[in-house]
């Protein structure tokens, strides 16, 4: 799986790429200035995922993703977001957006939850390009204990962690877990870690910025 980013800033870019450290399959061709216009350098990327930061404007955002998806027709688009119930998302769907990650999604956990959307087994926020799903229409269901475990698992907690976490059985969690997965309609605990982290119900986290290396891809003139 190939990978381009686009965003305005070079810290975050670097930040996303090294999110993807580990993740198998998964290599990043590099970024693209968010900036200007990408089409010409994301089409001649020829990636299978584009990344499309929030960029410090949501405007910028939605403009290169409709470059995106005119370019590079059958690539997954992902877009990073502050805020996964951001209202400029509608937008971002319109415009051609597969799917919403949020910025708060573990750095270890990114690479995961762009696969699994590539690849199709993700139930993610946007449910399709053209129209938007309703955010709370399976976690509302949820019990106080079962959103504290579906967060748990969303940070990468096993069951075994989480039974002493809270002071119960590995199948207390297992039973939890289980009713999780149906209010949610996910199949497992990889789909509904996914779903946590793209409706806002995980764990903060805050991805690591710390390098300077250049990946940017060439922008056309």
């Amino acid at each position: 799986m190939l990978v381009v980013i686009v965003t305005d800033n070079g810290f975050a870019a670097e930040a996303i790429r090294r999110s993807f450290r580990g993740a198998s399959g998964v290599q990043v061709a590099g970024y693209v200035d968010g900036r200007h216009p990408v089409g010409a350098a994301v089409a001649e990327a020829a990636p299978d995922v584009v990344i499309v930061d929030e960029m410090t404007w949501s405007a910028n955002a939605v403009a290169r993703i409709s470059e995106v998806r005119r370019a590079v027709p059958a690539a997954k688009v992902v877009v990073l977001a502050a805020a996964p119930d951001a209202p400029w998302l509608g937008e971002a769907v319109r415009a051609g957006a597969d799917a919403a990650i949020a910025k708060t999604v573990q750095p270890t956990t990114l690479g995961l939850l762009v696969r699994e959307i590539w690849a199709g087994n993700v139930h993610h926020a946007f449910g399709g390009r053209r129209a938007a799903a309703d955010p709370n229409a399976g976690h509302s269901n949820l019990t106080p204990r079962e959103l504290e475990i579906l967060r748990l698992v969303a940070s990468g907690s096993s069951n075994g962690l989480i039974a002493r976490q809270l002071w119960v059985t590995e199948q207390t969690v297992k039973f939890h877990l289980s009713n999780v997965y149906r209010k949610l309609g996910v199949a497992n605990r990889t789909e509904a870690g996914a779903y946590a982290h793209m409706n806002g119900l995980a764990a903060l986290g805050s991805p690591a910025a710390d390098g300077r290396e250049d990946h940017s891809l060439p922008r056309a003139a």
